[in-house]
């Protein structure tokens, strides 16, 4: 038992000793910055409320990280905002036999600009893409809700690498 003690402790000494840290809340924001507002972004692509889903993904994203809290614009320290500037959908996967799509590929481009409320300094200004495919099916009404679906993955993606671009560091 005294041997697993020491064994715990020269190993806590060791991780210490070396710049070892447990990566979690740390971010590399201003100790100033503790609350994003994300205002719903503007959409100039044809596909209705594909803005929401982006705004709803960055908003659940930094919810659950807890690193900054989601308020309004009026008590927030910055402001996260953007507009998606294109989707788009082109075949990927099509039968050779009767040469019919059965899968398509969903992109979507995004602006993003993250900047301070205080002064309005802009810390970044990003455009991304992220694409995922969907299954073509027979039935139309199937085929939109796998369109929709991959819609919300995608915005899922664009919040991830959002939330790491701006508490990873800038």
């Amino acid at each position: 038992m005294k041997r697993l003690i020491h064994g715990i402790l020269l190993g806590t000494l060791l991780l210490a000793g070396c710049g070892y840290q447990v990566r979690g809340r740390e971010t590399n924001l201003a100790p100033e910055i503790h609350s994003v507002a994300i205002p719903i972004f503007v959409n100039r692509t044809d596909q209705t409320g594909i803005e929401t889903d982006v705004t709803q993904a960055l908003a659940a994203k930094f919810i659950s990280t807890k690193q900054l809290s989601v308020t309004t614009r009026n008590s927030a320290d910055v402001l996260l905002s953007g507009t998606v500037i294109s989707f788009s959908t082109t075949p990927v996967v099509v039968t050779t036999s009767t040469q019919i799509s059965t899968e398509y590929r969903a992109t979507v481009v995004v602006e993003f600009t993250f900047q301070t409320l205080r002064d309005g300094k802009v810390l970044f200004r990003e455009v991304m893409s992220e694409w995922r495919n969907y299954a073509v099916e027979s039935d139309l009404n199937a085929t939109e809700l796998n369109k929709r679906d991959a819609i919300r993955r995608i915005s899922a993606l664009l919040a991830e690498r959002v939330h790491e671009r701006m508490i990873g560091g800038f």
